[in-house]
């Protein structure tokens, strides 16, 4: 079993379980057709998914949580939030058992997941290109994934609490509104960095602007290397990845690129998740939602039916400038139940600030989401 490296402070070592699920789902659905069978693209299948479990406590009315990462990313990207969580969670006491267990899922064209999919992926690419539609995995292709994985016999009867940082919003907003399921809602959802465009907006946009700018950096970034010690040297002469922190970079070369050869015996690595599926899921178009599906989310979660909808915003601007964020709270009719700035961070938060994010995710779990749950038990003292 593979070990993660784990905060300084934090001495035992933190391993997570690492699970694969063959999820049976749906893919090529659309965004108002969801529900339709006449669409070319659509097909069920069945799918691989790559996921960790950490083991928390055997408490029956413990919350579970589960992650998703945001594009590009992968469901390592987690750990160092998860181990100053796990800390938290152990230190500060004041409840027992407010956590069962937490889940974090590679996407299915990302990371684990997209290794044990990528036969299927190239098939379903290929076939697309041969019938005139695009065969590339969709955030549509998200949620329906993402609500298999909570169909699962490991999440039966577990208060789900789901965490979404940047692109995974979309798909759980989608999974709760438009699809239909086999297993219960989440009991709370907590979005960090939220992207979610709605219909009709400014192409001026903030998040509009950079999510064209995405989708040409993703095609023109580099994405081979010869080995991950030259893919580290690149990664920290960029700009974006070398405001990461130390453990969630030395994770992603390990955990978000593969070995792979070549006809003359020789190897290089590459990302895990091609450039070109990358860059089609920035689209604007595919975190387009109906601010109608967002209230229903947000009342449907709050005071009496779950523990609420919370958001979580990055210090800096770059990405989601606070017009932008008072335009998403604006159309979950002011129903969000709490939202906040996680200190020093950029839009990538797990990456940039992971003790700052567990100090904030758990303070959400503590003072509203466990209460609401009823789950909170005093400890000893």
């Amino acid at each position: 079993m593979q070990s993660y490296p784990n905060p300084p402070e934090r001495k035992e070592n933190i391993t997570p379980e690492k699970h694969v699920f063959s999820l049976r789902t749906t893919f090529g659905l659309c965004v108002g057709d969801a529900l339709k069978d006449n669409i070319p693209s659509k097909e069920d299948v069945t799918v691989q998914c790559a996921a960790l479990r950490y083991p928390v406590s055997k408490s029956k009315e413990g919350l579970t949580l589960v992650l998703t990462h945001g594009l590009s990313s992968h469901k390592e990207s987690y750990h160092p939030t998860i181990a100053h969580l796990l800390r938290l969670n152990a230190t500060r006491a004041r409840y027992v058992n407010m956590i069962k267990e937490i889940w974090s899922i590679d996407m299915p064209n990302h990371g684990e997941s997209a290794v044990l999919n990528r036969a299927y992926l190239e098939d379903r690419q290929e076939r697309g290109r041969k019938e005139g539609w695009d065969g590339k995995c969709t955030t549509m292709d998200f949620s329906s994934y993402l609500s298999a994985f909570l169909s699962v016999p490991q999440l039966r009867g577990h208060r789900v609490v789901g965490i979404a940082h940047s692109g995974s919003s979309t798909p759980w907003t989608h999974a709760f509104t438009l699809l239909e399921h086999a297993h219960p809602h989440p009991f709370a959802l907590i979005f960090i960095e939220p992207v979610l465009v709605f219909p009709g907006m400014s192409s001026t946009d903030p998040r509009v602007v950079h999510s064209a700018a995405n989708m040409r950096g993703a095609l023109a970034k580099q994405d081979k290397w010869l080995n991950r010690a030259e893919a580290k040297r690149w990664l920290l002469g960029e700009t974006l990845w070398s405001k990461w922190n130390d453990q969630t970079l030395d994770l992603f070369v390990v955990c978000c690129h593969l070995t792979m050869a070549t006809t003359k015996s020789r190897t290089y690595v590459r990302s895990m998740t091609r450039k070109e599926e990358e860059s089609s899921l920035y689209a604007h178009s595919q975190h387009t939602i109906e601010p109608a599906h967002l209230t229903h989310m947000c009342t449907a979660l709050g005071p009496g039916g779950g523990g609420g909808v919370h958001m979580m915003w990055a210090e800096s601007e770059e990405y989601i400038s606070k017009s932008s964020r008072a335009a998403i709270l604006d159309a979950a009719s002011r129903r969000v139940q709490t939202d906040r700035v996680v200190p020093g961070s950029g839009h990538l938060v797990p990456q940039e600030t992971p003790r700052e994010l567990a100090e904030a995710l758990y303070d959400v779990l503590v003072s509203h989401v466990a209460v609401a749950a009823g789950a909170m038990m005093r400890a000893s003292l």
